[in-house]
């Protein structure tokens, strides 16, 4: 009788020991947990094509530089099939301020002189935008392409800041699912607003590109990770409860 009093007396200290820790797990459980809060990153769409140029290589001739080699891919995350398309697409010529031969001349000579010597140069000719296009055949639903092009001009580095583009002639294949589900009419020629183009300032830029973007393949493991974590919650909440339970039958058995 002494024996079963002192197991039971040891069972109940241990069980007085790991109650306060399970409680304390299970009130931490209870609790709202707060996110940090997160900056918002530039994503793609899931209903677009997705696109953007990368490997730049100047193109050499005598050791001056006439023209760029690069590529563009391509993935197209909608449920149409294009016979073909062409994209524009156009990097405007923009020079820093502090790096215009004005600002250069005025920092040497002054602004007075500055002027008399502009005055002996002709005006400057309006910069022009930087532009080249692609066209793309036979491009499928959930397909992605790479393809290999040339642009006739020497400012490659323009390539990698943001383009303004346009998709036109455009060529859908017509079908009952893609005419009208997509706001796409049977006499559409520009297909713009289909497309993203995706530029370095974007994270997505420097992966490979899926079905579905960065930002939301990052929600959905961080809303599995909650419901496993939730999940544990409920059986730490279990385990206190019957704890509870026993604790109660054995102090009245004692």
């Amino acid at each position: 009788m002494k024996k079963s009093m002192k197991l039971v007396a040891a069972f109940l200290l241990g069980v007085a020991f790991i109650l306060p820790t399970a409680s304390f797990a299970a009130e931490n459980a209870t609790k709202p947990k707060t996110a940090a809060k997160k900056t918002a990153e530039p994503t793609t769409r899931p209903d677009a094509v997705i696109f953007k140029i990368h490997d730049i290589d100047p193109v050499l001739e005598d050791g001056i530089v006439k023209g760029c080699n690069y590529m563009i891919t391509l993935y197209n995350r909608t449920s149409i099939n294009f016979r073909t398309f062409t994209i524009n697409l156009s990097w405007p010529d923009t020079v820093d301020e502090r790096f215009k031969f004005d600002r250069y001349v005025e920092s040497l000579l002054g602004v007075e002189e500055a002027d008399k010597q502009r005055s002996l140069f002709a005006k400057e000719d309006p910069s022009k935008p930087v532009q080249t296009s692609v066209t793309v055949n036979a491009f499928g639903a959930d397909k992605q392409i790479s393809l290999r092009s040339y642009m006739d001009n020497e400012k490659c580095y323009l390539m990698l800041s943001d383009a303004q583009y346009t998709v036109s002639p455009c060529d859908i294949a017509r079908s009952m699912d893609t005419v009208g589900s997509f706001g796409v009419s049977a006499e559409q020629s520009n297909c713009t607003d289909l497309f993203q183009f995706v530029s370095t300032k974007n994270p997505e830029y420097f992966g490979e590109f899926k079905r579905i973007s960065a930002t939301e393949e990052a929600a959905a493991s961080e809303s599995e990770e909650s419901r496993e974590l939730s999940d544990i919650d409920i059986i730490i909440g279990k385990i206190v409860e019957n704890m509870g339970t026993s604790d109660k039958t054995l102090t009245n058995m004692y």
